[in-house]
């Protein structure tokens, strides 16, 4: 089961009833479009507690057409590779008994 935009907007309109949901919408459109923006321009984003996000450069590569087994060339491209917190890290593997 997935955890979407919808449901985060869900949890944050019955966590704090007094805003509009609206308003709520807005501001998580808005901290996402600008997670987006940033990481369009080749810059960085960490999110303290939570994780950081980067760009990485995978590069040009021959690959197999799955249908004719034929070379196709894959075009180098740009990526996104997220990398978790050390506090996420311990809270998702707490009862793991499991320490880095």
């Amino acid at each position: 089961m997935s955890f979407v935009k919808s449901k985060i907007l869900d949890q944050l309109a019955n966590s704090y009833p007094h805003f509009l949901r609206q308003d709520l919408e807005k501001a998580l459109n808005l901290v996402l479009n600008e997670i987006i923006k940033t990481i369009a321009k080749g810059k960085n984003v960490e999110i303290r507690g939570f994780g950081s996000f980067k760009i990485k450069q995978l590069k040009s590569r021959i690959g197999r057409n799955p249908k004719d087994g034929s070379r196709v060339e894959i075009p180098a491209k740009q990526s996104v590779h997220w990398k978790m917190s050390k506090e996420f890290f311990q809270k998702l593997n707490q009862d793991t008994g499991y320490n880095e």
